[in-house]
């Protein structure tokens, strides 16, 4: 992978954990999330307005396909964020899809993922299970596992395997339709999916989430499409897998927005986890 596509995913990972913080300190994070999408919509209409061409038909279907499966993902990922700190929830979220995403990648795909490059998903991947362990003995090696049986961690898993669901239709959609384009397709996309449920079920909670943190909202609107928009330009120049894993990066940024900003406990073994996560991205430079 060419080193500036690494730093561009770098700089997506770091706009990705800081929105994560943002939704994290919102009120109701599952509505935070979607008034985010409708803020981005409302704020990019007049650029893509100016920028769309015409789409084909599998363009459209992959539109259709990403923004359910990031509908999903919003609501797995403001329910694991109600219950769980940001610095659990973000590495298991983010750190499992480039695990999920090799999966796909090679059954879907066929990608051809070089030794080196399987070498540095599986260092990104235990970086943030290392992330998640408090001591050396048994019990501390086996708490991650453990963890799975709260409903923060196996909803925040959850969201990992849509993130390489719809990873892997991104790959395919930036093929038909230009970047900038696709991208509010698939965000407003999400918002259609998801305005039903928020207008029904959780409509005090839009008013009360808009009067309290509008401000934090239309940020988060501009990081959403700015953090995305960076990874759908890798998307076309290298493979989804390496993307996916590359932007594990994020979860070292979550970690220390966690400890720095929301005071959540801080382990040794972070550090390490974060020098496994380098190492795993030093890897897939070499290898493509």
């Amino acid at each position: 992978m060419q080193v500036p596509i690494v730093l561009l995913l770098t700089f997506a990972g770091l706009l990705h954990s800081i929105w994560n913080l943002l939704v994290k300190k919102s009120v109701d994070k599952q509505v935070f999330l979607w008034l985010a999408l409708v803020a981005a919509m409302a704020l990019f209409a007049v650029p893509f307005a100016l920028l769309r061409a015409p789409i084909p038909l599998a363009g459209w279907l992959c539109v259709a396909v990403s923004g359910a499966l990031e509908a999903v993902y919003y609501l797995l990922l403001g329910g694991a964020y109600g219950s769980g700190d940001l610095s659990a929830v973000y590495p298991l979220s983010r750190g499992s899809a480039p695990l999920f995403v090799l999966l796909f990648a090679l059954a879907l795909r066929n990608e051809r993922v070089t030794g080196v490059g399987i070498a540095g998903i599986f260092l990104t991947v235990a970086g943030v299970y290392v992330l998640h362990v408090q001591t050396l003995d048994r019990q501390g090696l086996l708490a991650p596992i453990m963890a799975l049986r709260e409903r923060a961690a196996r909803l925040a898993l959850l969201s990992g395997v849509v993130i390489a669901g719809y990873s892997v239709v991104d790959k395919l959609g930036v093929r038909y339709v230009p970047p900038e384009t696709y991208i509010y397709l698939i965000f407003g996309a999400a918002a259609v999916y998801l305005t039903p449920f928020m207008l029904t079920r959780k409509w005090a909670a839009v008013r009360k989430e808009w009067r309290i943190n509008r401000a934090t909202v239309v940020v988060t609107a501009v990081l959403f499409v700015a953090s995305y928009l960076l990874v759908l330009f890798a998307l076309r120049g290298a493979q989804v897998s390496y993307v996916a894993a590359v932007r594990g990066i994020g979860v070292v940024f979550a970690a220390v927005l966690g400890t720095t900003l929301l005071r959540e406990p801080f382990a040794r073994m972070k550090l390490w986890g974060s020098l496994l996560i380098f190492a795993g991205i030093a890897c897939i430079q070499l290898a493509g």
